[in-house]
């Protein structure tokens, strides 16, 4: 039913019970997950430029931070004892609705999964929270999993 199930984490450790989530369907439907997590703070050449930033020296920043991210998330499918499942780690760059839209439909994904954390769950839906975004711009099933805040 779920081949390709897109786990969407910001690598907060509220933001595990998603990934739980992702694992346990992963399981029962024997599907490939893509953990992605984006980044916004991530500057386009023409912002490093303006404000007179090596490009160099930010793209190896950016580097370290993405290979700091996929190790975060292959440490958490480490602790769920989940390394039978096929998993791929992607990290991109932008506005969070937008990417885990655009990923979405790249990869084809059968589920998105991605959680809101529990105190903030009415403000969330009412502001145009990340996942109310994503449920009205895919035509596939989204889980949204609500966090409980620690």
């Amino acid at each position: 039913m779920f081949i390709k199930i897109l786990c969407a984490t910001d690598l907060n450790t509220t933001s595990n019970e998603a990934v739980k989530k992702a694992v346990q369907l992963a399981h029962q439907y024997n599907s490939k997950i893509i953990m992605l997590n984006v980044h916004e703070e991530f500057m386009t050449k023409e912002e490093m430029r303006m404000l007179r930033v090596s490009i160099d020296t930010m793209k190896l920043e950016f580097e370290k931070t993405a290979l700091k991210a996929k190790e975060e998330m292959s440490e958490v499918i480490k602790k769920l004892h989940a390394e039978d499942i096929q998993v791929e780690y992607t990290i991109k760059e932008g506005k969070s609705n937008l990417v885990i839209c655009d990923e979405a439909k790249r990869i084809q994904a059968d589920l998105i999964i991605m959680g809101v954390s529990e105190k903030n769950i009415v403000s969330n839906f009412i502001y145009r929270s990340t996942a109310s975004f994503v449920i009205e711009h895919v035509k596939i099933p989204v889980l949204v999993v609500p966090m409980k805040d620690k």
